[in-house]
């Protein structure tokens, strides 16, 4: 053998060698979660906004969650748009003004997520200002935030899930005309197990602090779920 075919073969065998290392690495969504039909929830004033009304405003976008059998790897990205003549999209605190808004965050060991998990209210997990509900996934991670495909905010934290939905069709939170409030004595029994929606909320200093960001898709589907979690009323 020349010696050029033989450091052809060499480099073929290193290549097929490099794919059999890397292919076992290679990251397997079990989870795949498509949302749409999202709005803006909240104003400068109120991020929650309990009784809905026109601060829970309809926009156009998307969300996907793509993550790992245990949650430990994958992706969550969201893209939003308000055209003219509605208002622009903003941050809470004014800081960041634009028509179309990408937000990704890449789970890892960085993060932290829970499988079949109530949320909210006094469970220590996720926003206390929000009534209790039980969460097929949710996960607390770091988020970029793209405006308008151009400027860029890289890091800012977040809770996200995709659980029993806590919103009305007026964007309330109410049960048999009780609308929510954290005040509340009891904070359960104001959730649909029938309907999933997909929250996120971005903090300026972690949960539980100043809300930057609330956004709630109301049109949820578990395309893709691990079978235990079938077996536990994946929808």
């Amino acid at each position: 053998m020349t010696k050029p075919l033989l450091w052809l073969a060499v480099g073929l065998t290193l290549i097929a060698a490099g794919w059999l290392w890397v292919a076992p690495r290679v990251f397997r969504a079990e989870w795949q979660i498509l949302a749409g039909e999202p709005r803006v929830i909240g104003d400068s004033l109120d991020p929650f906004v309990y009784a809905g009304g026109e601060a829970v405003r309809p926009v156009v976008g998307s969300a996907t969650v793509r993550l790992s059998a245990d949650g430990s790897a994958g992706t969550v990205r969201l893209s939003i748009e308000s055209a003219e003549p509605a208002p622009p999209l903003t941050l809470r605190d004014g800081s960041v003004v634009g028509r179309s808004w990408g937000l990704v965050s890449s789970v890892d060991e960085s993060a932290e997520v829970w499988l079949d998990a109530l949320v909210h209210g006094s469970t220590g997990l996720g926003e206390r200002r929000l009534p209790e509900t039980m969460a097929q996934v949710a996960g607390r991670s770091r988020f970029d935030l793209t405006v308008d495909r151009d400027r860029r905010l890289a890091g800012l934290s977040g809770f996200w899930a995709v659980a029993d939905a806590v919103r009305q069709d007026d964007g309330s939170i109410r049960q048999q005309g009780l609308v929510f409030s954290p005040l509340l004595r009891e904070k359960t029994g104001f959730s649909d197990p029938d309907r999933l929606e997909l929250t996120l909320l971005l903090y300026e200093d972690g949960p539980g602090g100043n809300v930057l960001v609330h956004l709630m898709f109301s049109n949820v589907t578990v395309e893709r779920a691990p079978a235990a979690s079938k077996d536990n009323g994946a929808r």
